[in-house]
């Protein structure tokens, strides 16, 4: 039986997880390497990425380097692996071009959306933002600019009117796995001439932060909030107040004392252009019907 190809594979979040569970079949992966432990939830519990977590899970070696530097000193250990190919997927940091240049066959990056378009940290939450009707995955061979290296596949997928940031990674990760498992095997069986990216052509996205969900309500229109509301779930969610909500739907508030509560938009869908809330949570309360809203809050 002929020897399996030696992988190490860059990941972190559960994007990265799914791609790995399927390199697992197809692959000996030698190797991980993912971001450090970090404080979440309301606890603050240091807990380790869903790509580590696996990892141990599979008698995978992990390795966990704090910031390039520490990336760089695993060098001779990485090397020690003997890696055919290095694969990427949301690994959270940018990769030394002396540690991309390790395996013998090049390291793969698998980007979720269809480069040069969106490149950056954000490529699926600004698909569903920008209202875009297709997306898809694309693997590229890295260079050390973000998304830059020429292009080994692609593949595109539609996108439906009521997908959520978590239901599309979820599809583009499943995608990408295989895409990736594919071009690997082509690549060590015939070889493959990578494209250039045109890179005249890309477009950027950003690191989401926290305020990026709060709802300006006076310049947004509804098809960019519900928009929002899709993209921004599970995080940051989109919010706004208990006084700004009732400010826009004109009523006046029950108690003072609960206008700058945070309101968060839960679920909402377009009617004929209008945006209808399906469900909403006060702060520190149960999610609700807006009606049960209105009723406890608004006069």
């Amino acid at each position: 039986m002929a020897k399996k190809p030696r992988i190490v594979f860059f990941g972190s979040p559960a994007f990265g997880q799914v791609i790995l569970k399927r390199l697992l079949e197809d692959f000996a992966v030698a190797g991980v390497v993912t971001q450090p432990d970090r404080s979440r939830g309301r606890g603050r519990k240091r807990l380790p990425t869903p790509v580590k977590s696996f990892a141990k899970e599979n008698k995978i070696t992990a390795y966990n380097p704090e910031n390039k530097k520490q990336l760089r000193d695993l060098k001779a250990r990485l090397k020690r692996l003997k890696p055919d190919v290095f694969a990427v997927a949301s690994y959270g940091m940018i990769i030394p071009q002396e540690i991309l240049e390790i395996p013998k066959r090049g390291t793969f990056n698998v980007h979720p959306s269809l480069l040069p378009k969106y490149r950056g940290p954000s490529p699926i939450h600004a698909t569903i933002l920008h209202g875009d009707e297709k997306t898809g995955v694309t693997i590229m061979l890295m260079d050390e600019k973000m998304d830059h290296g020429p292009i080994l596949a692609q593949k595109e997928i539609p996108i439906s009117p009521e997908e959520t940031t978590l239901t599309l990674t979820a599809k583009l990760a499943y995608f990408g796995s295989d895409l990736l498992v594919e071009t690997i095997q082509r690549l060590l069986k015939d070889g493959i001439t990578p494209q250039p990216q045109d890179h005249e052509k890309a477009t950027y996205t950003k690191l989401i932060k926290k305020k990026d969900g709060h709802v300006d309500w006076d310049r947004m229109g509804n098809e960019n909030i519900e928009r929002m509301i899709r993209a921004y779930q599970p995080w940051p969610g989109v919010w706004t107040t208990v006084g700004e909500m009732a400010d826009q739907l004109e009523q006046e508030l029950r108690n003072k004392k609960h206008k700058n509560l945070k309101l968060k938009i839960l679920a909402a869908h377009l009617e004929n252009g209008v945006l209808a809330l399906d469900r909403v949570q006060v702060e520190g309360k149960k999610p609700i019907s807006l009606t049960d809203f209105g009723k406890g809050y608004l006069k």
